[in-house]
């Protein structure tokens, strides 16, 4: 088992991103554009919505590579 600690920006995009894919799985089809707001409202509650290069280094963390917001925390 691996443990991991985010922060909670990350932790925010992480379960926004969970909720996308459970809403997607729900529907059967794509999510539908017109509600995303809802997905950044669930990113952005702590906070800033982590931006592209902040979301590829919690990707990295999550896939066991380097993760460079920890090293800035």
């Amino acid at each position: 088992m691996q443990n991991i600690t985010v922060t909670a920006r990350e932790r925010d995009t992480v379960l926004a991103a969970l909720r996308y894919y459970q809403f997607y799985r729900m529907q059967g089809h794509p999510f539908d554009p017109r509600q995303d707001h809802l997905i950044d409202s669930i990113a952005s509650e702590s906070g800033d919505a982590l931006d592209l290069t902040e979301i590829d280094d919690l990707c990295a963390g999550l896939n066991g590579n380097k993760h460079a917001l920890r090293a800035s925390a």
